[in-house]
């Protein structure tokens, strides 16, 4: 009998090694396709083999005073017709355990659009008690007097009176917006402090430098916004009720479509702004992504959120903030997988043609 050599020590950690690499996915090398969101955000070579592996990604970015931003990725089998059609069905694509209402507004915007929308009953008494400096929503002095007063004259019939009447409310700060911008959405009057939402969302939008460093006439678009406007960029106006910390919160945001087509720009850009807010948040900034690395033939889609937060200033605003990332943290990655399966599954079903905003 033949006596065979076995493969030395040395050798059976190459072929080792070498099976081990072939099973990992390569990183491509050339342009990192999540270059755009630097300097606010840079993904590792470590973070882009979890990705590869089919894991999300979800990590806070550091952010001043009251703010609180989040990143987060997953790598998706979509190509950009197929986010940018889901996007415009945003009522179907948001609806998740978190978001317990939504809807999109016609345009021109119309009272319709809102018939899902309903305070709860907590917020329904807390109303009756506004008064400016003292209010649980974040209503404008007028709106409070505006409110009560509809529901002193319905009587016994003040719950639905007061629903719409707070439904008119919504669509006037919607209109006001339209038709002069950012600045017309009337200011909270709820605390001791006035607090003007354009305000706020200008040092949001400020602070996140990869859009003003990139996109310096989208972002000009969105901070002049309808004095300016950018062709090309598609947009419209939802509302939404979402449950956070135990309360609802209703809110609207303004939402802009814009195609990639430049080197280092997205495929697909969505950003999002806030208009208001009845509870909690003063101002915030949504990015919504697709990105692509070529050379690999890979997609990735991208979330960002920047907002501005009541409960992340005062005495108890650092204990506050520590809970608080952690917990976005982990239902960004949850929401980021959802969203993913939903895009993944096809494209959303036909809707009747709504007109643009602007």
């Amino acid at each position: 009998m033949t006596n065979k050599k076995l493969p030395c020590s040395h050798g059976i950690v190459k072929i080792f090694v070498l099976a081990v690499l072939l099973s990992v996915p390569t990183i491509s090398a050339g342009i990192d396709p999540f270059e755009f969101f630097r300097p606010s955000v840079t993904v590792t070579s470590e973070d882009r083999r979890q990705l590869d592996q089919g894991q999300s990604i979800a990590r806070i970015v550091p952010s001043e005073d009251r703010e609180l931003a989040v990143f987060a990725s997953v790598r998706v089998d979509i190509d950009g017709d197929r986010l940018v059609a889901w996007m415009r069905r945003v009522e179907l694509l948001k609806k998740s355990a978190y978001v317990l209402a939504i809807g999109r507004f016609s345009s021109p915007p119309r009272i319709e659009d809102l018939a899902d929308l309903a305070l709860d009953d907590e917020e329904l008494s807390d109303v009756r008690s506004c008064r400016p400096g003292s209010c649980g929503l974040k209503l404008s002095s007028g709106e409070m007097n505006q409110l009560r007063g509809a529901a002193a004259a319905a009587g016994d019939g003040w719950k639905p009176a007061l629903q719409r009447a707070f439904r008119t409310v919504v669509l006037e700060r919607v209109n006001a917006y339209l038709e002069k911008g950012h600045g017309a959405v009337p200011p909270y009057d709820n605390d001791s402090v006035q607090v003007r939402p354009a305000e706020h969302f200008a040092a949001v939008l400020a602070h996140s430098t990869f859009l003003t460093t990139r996109l310096p006439a989208f972002v000009e678009g969105l901070r002049d916004y309808p004095k300016t406007t950018q062709p090309g960029v598609e947009s419209f106006v939802y509302w939404s009720k979402e449950r956070l910390a135990g309360k609802s919160i209703l809110s609207a945001r303004h939402v802009n479509i814009l195609r990639g087509g430049e080197p280092g720009v997205p495929d697909v850009l969505v950003v999002a702004r806030q208009l208001f807010a009845t509870h909690y948040v003063n101002a915030e900034l949504g990015v919504t992504a697709l990105v692509e690395d070529r050379a690999a033939g890979r997609r990735y889609l991208v979330y960002f959120n920047r907002s501005e937060a009541d409960a992340l200033g005062g005495f108890f605003g650092g204990l506050v903030r520590w809970f608080a990332e952690r917990r976005v943290r982990a239902e960004a990655a949850d929401v980021l997988d959802g969203l993913r399966q939903r895009l993944e599954r096809g494209n959303p079903p036909q809707a009747t043609p709504v007109f643009d905003a602007r």
